[in-house]
């Protein structure tokens, strides 16, 4: 890895928002309240199932998981700082310092569940086709994976790509889904992390958003001839399954 990502990741979490403060637990609620909705359908049934957060940052996706009662969570991350907060906020979750490609060549066929928020930018291509690949055999039978990451259809993903100094690529959703059924997975589907409703405000958002990706979808039909992915947001999650 770049000594320039190594120097960077081990400061992440020194400041993990604008005004310098570490997560709350309201922080935790809102992004879980706004992931349910994100990957809805996607979670498996049995809460005892094995999951695996690469990339977990400070444990916002295991926060979500440990409030649903599921029981076999750990979580990986190259940051002490994020892997303190994470511990803090899931106590009941197995962080793990380190790296994410040596904990799933670990463990063979073992989890239901593989997720990575915000994770796959910041590798190069040679790592993240290495990546995919112990993913699919770290899965198994009839388990799932779920990357979120800054969407290159976006007309606004750029944004999100170069926000980050650490930030390597960007793919679309129809780059994605290349790649994850290079590697084999299938059953793809990928969603747009938008606004949602959850009260009359977010509702308003909902609404224009349906009306502004109608214009997205009209200027790729006349640009192309198509509507491209149909996904817009500036950040998408996608998902699919090992055989």
């Amino acid at each position: 890895m770049d000594d320039y990502r190594v120097k960077l990741y081990a400061q992440y979490g020194v400041h993990t928002s604008i005004s310098g403060q570490s997560p709350d637990k309201y922080s935790y609620e809102q992004w879980a309240h706004a992931a349910r909705w994100y990957v809805r359908g996607w979670l498996p049934e049995d809460k005892s199932i094995p999951i695996l957060d690469l990339g977990c940052g400070a444990g916002y996706f295991l926060w979500l998981v440990q409030d649903l009662g599921y029981t076999s969570l750990v979580g990986v991350d190259l940051s002490p700082g994020q892997v303190g907060l994470a511990q803090q906020a899931c106590p009941t979750a197995r962080i793990i310092l380190g790296d994410a490609q040596e904990m799933l060549a670990q463990f063979p066929s073992h989890y239901g569940l593989i997720t990575g928020f915000d994770l796959i930018e910041h590798l190069c291509k040679n790592e993240l086709l290495s990546l995919l690949e112990l993913v699919y055999r770290a899965l198994c039978p009839g388990g799932r994976v779920i990357f979120q990451t800054p969407n290159a259809e976006s007309p606004w993903g750029m944004n999100v790509r170069y926000g980050d100094l650490t930030h390597q690529l960007a793919v679309s959703p129809r780059g994605l889904h290349s790649l994850l059924s290079f590697s084999g997975l299938i059953d793809y589907e990928a969603r747009e992390c938008g606004p949602y409703p959850h009260g009359f405000v977010s509702a308003m958002r909902y609404l224009l958003w349906h009306v502004l990706h109608a214009g997205l979808g009209f200027w790729n039909l006349v640009e192309t001839g198509g509507k491209g992915s149909g996904v817009y947001t500036r950040v998408f999650v996608a998902t699919a399954l090992k055989p």
